[in-house]
Protein backbone atom coordinates (compact mmCIF):
# COMPACT_ATOMS: atom_id res chain seq x y z
CA UNK A 1 0.00 0.00 0.00
CA UNK A 2 1.75 3.42 -0.88
CA UNK A 3 0.92 6.61 1.43
CA UNK A 4 -0.68 8.91 -0.50
CA UNK A 5 0.60 12.79 -0.64
CA UNK A 6 -0.73 15.00 2.65
CA UNK A 7 -1.02 18.53 2.71
CA UNK A 8 0.73 18.90 6.07
CA UNK A 9 -0.70 22.60 6.96
CA UNK A 10 -4.57 21.68 6.63
CA UNK A 11 -2.90 18.83 8.99
CA UNK A 12 -2.03 21.17 11.68
CA UNK A 13 -4.37 23.50 10.83
CA UNK A 14 -7.42 20.37 11.25
CA UNK A 15 -5.60 19.86 14.93
CA UNK A 16 -5.54 22.88 15.58
CA UNK A 17 -9.35 23.36 14.84
CA UNK A 18 -10.24 20.52 17.09
CA UNK A 19 -8.30 21.74 20.00
CA UNK A 20 -10.88 24.96 19.57
CA UNK A 21 -13.57 22.62 19.26
CA UNK A 22 -12.84 20.94 22.09
CA UNK A 23 -12.47 23.94 24.19
CA UNK A 24 -15.79 25.39 23.36
CA UNK A 25 -17.38 21.80 23.43
CA UNK A 26 -16.70 21.53 27.08
CA UNK A 27 -17.30 25.15 27.99
CA UNK A 28 -20.90 24.12 26.93
CA UNK A 29 -20.84 21.30 28.18
CA UNK A 30 -18.38 21.09 31.18
CA UNK A 31 -20.82 21.11 34.27
CA UNK A 32 -22.78 18.71 33.03
CA UNK A 33 -19.87 16.36 32.11
CA UNK A 34 -18.12 16.95 35.37
CA UNK A 35 -21.26 14.77 36.82
CA UNK A 36 -21.59 12.53 33.91
CA UNK A 37 -17.70 11.46 34.78
CA UNK A 38 -18.51 11.73 38.61
CA UNK A 39 -15.50 14.51 38.57
CA UNK A 40 -15.51 17.49 40.17
CA UNK A 41 -13.63 20.77 38.46
CA UNK A 42 -10.74 20.11 40.99
CA UNK A 43 -9.81 16.90 39.29
CA UNK A 44 -9.67 18.02 35.54
CA UNK A 45 -6.82 20.84 35.51
CA UNK A 46 -5.85 21.35 32.25
CA UNK A 47 -2.22 21.01 33.29
CA UNK A 48 -0.04 22.18 29.92
CA UNK A 49 1.08 18.38 29.43
CA UNK A 50 -2.58 17.05 29.35
CA UNK A 51 -3.36 19.62 26.67
CA UNK A 52 0.06 18.65 24.60
CA UNK A 53 -1.20 15.13 24.73
CA UNK A 54 -4.31 16.46 23.64
CA UNK A 55 -3.07 18.04 20.61
CA UNK A 56 -0.39 15.66 19.76
CA UNK A 57 -3.11 12.88 19.60
CA UNK A 58 -5.62 15.31 17.50
CA UNK A 59 -2.43 15.69 15.20
CA UNK A 60 -2.47 12.48 14.28
CA UNK A 61 -5.74 12.12 14.04
CA UNK A 62 -6.19 14.49 11.30
CA UNK A 63 -2.77 12.98 10.41
CA UNK A 64 -4.61 9.46 9.49
CA UNK A 65 -7.50 10.86 7.71
CA UNK A 66 -5.51 13.11 5.60
CA UNK A 67 -3.75 9.94 4.60
CA UNK A 68 -7.26 7.89 4.51
CA UNK A 69 -8.84 10.62 2.04
CA UNK A 70 -5.55 10.77 -0.11
CA UNK A 71 -6.82 7.19 -1.20
CA UNK A 72 -9.59 8.60 -2.86
CA UNK A 73 -8.64 10.47 -6.44
CA UNK A 74 -9.86 14.27 -6.26
CA UNK A 75 -12.11 14.20 -3.01
CA UNK A 76 -13.93 16.52 -2.42
CA UNK A 77 -15.29 18.59 0.62
CA UNK A 78 -18.37 16.53 0.57
CA UNK A 79 -16.69 13.77 0.27
CA UNK A 80 -14.09 14.64 3.53
CA UNK A 81 -17.20 15.26 5.32
CA UNK A 82 -18.98 12.19 4.55
CA UNK A 83 -16.04 10.50 5.60
CA UNK A 84 -15.95 12.45 9.19
CA UNK A 85 -19.82 11.37 9.58
CA UNK A 86 -18.49 7.68 8.92
CA UNK A 87 -15.49 7.04 10.32
CA UNK A 88 -17.47 8.61 13.89
CA UNK A 89 -19.97 6.38 13.49
CA UNK A 90 -17.77 3.36 12.74
CA UNK A 91 -14.74 3.54 14.94
CA UNK A 92 -15.34 7.00 17.50
CA UNK A 93 -19.28 6.28 18.29
CA UNK A 94 -18.58 2.63 18.97
CA UNK A 95 -15.67 2.66 20.78
CA UNK A 96 -16.87 5.78 23.28
CA UNK A 97 -20.31 4.33 23.81
CA UNK A 98 -18.44 0.41 24.60
CA UNK A 99 -15.75 2.03 26.78
CA UNK A 100 -17.92 4.28 28.83
CA UNK A 101 -21.42 1.62 29.30
CA UNK A 102 -18.58 -1.23 29.95
CA UNK A 103 -17.30 1.11 32.82
CA UNK A 104 -21.13 1.75 34.54
CA UNK A 105 -21.56 5.36 33.39
CA UNK A 106 -24.93 6.10 31.81
CA UNK A 107 -25.79 7.62 28.65
CA UNK A 108 -24.93 11.04 29.10
CA UNK A 109 -21.00 10.85 28.95
CA UNK A 110 -20.81 9.06 26.11
CA UNK A 111 -23.52 11.68 24.68
CA UNK A 112 -21.11 14.54 25.63
CA UNK A 113 -18.25 12.78 24.85
CA UNK A 114 -19.44 11.18 21.32
CA UNK A 115 -21.02 14.50 20.17
CA UNK A 116 -17.14 16.31 20.84
CA UNK A 117 -15.53 13.65 19.04
CA UNK A 118 -18.49 14.01 16.70
CA UNK A 119 -18.17 17.99 15.50
CA UNK A 120 -14.01 17.35 15.85
CA UNK A 121 -13.79 14.56 13.18
CA UNK A 122 -16.07 17.17 11.05
CA UNK A 123 -14.17 19.80 11.74
CA UNK A 124 -11.13 18.24 10.27
CA UNK A 125 -13.08 16.93 7.48
CA UNK A 126 -14.09 20.79 6.68
CA UNK A 127 -10.49 22.16 6.56
CA UNK A 128 -8.83 18.80 4.77
CA UNK A 129 -11.56 19.23 2.00
CA UNK A 130 -10.97 22.94 1.65
CA UNK A 131 -7.34 22.41 1.40
CA UNK A 132 -8.25 19.71 -1.46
Amino acid sequence: MSVPAVDYFAVFMAAVASMIVGTIWYTAFGKVWFRAARMSPAMARPLPAIIATAFLCELVMALIFAVLLGHFEGYTLADALASAVFLWIGFIATTVIANTRNQGFAWDLPLIDGGHWFFVLLAQGAILGAFQ
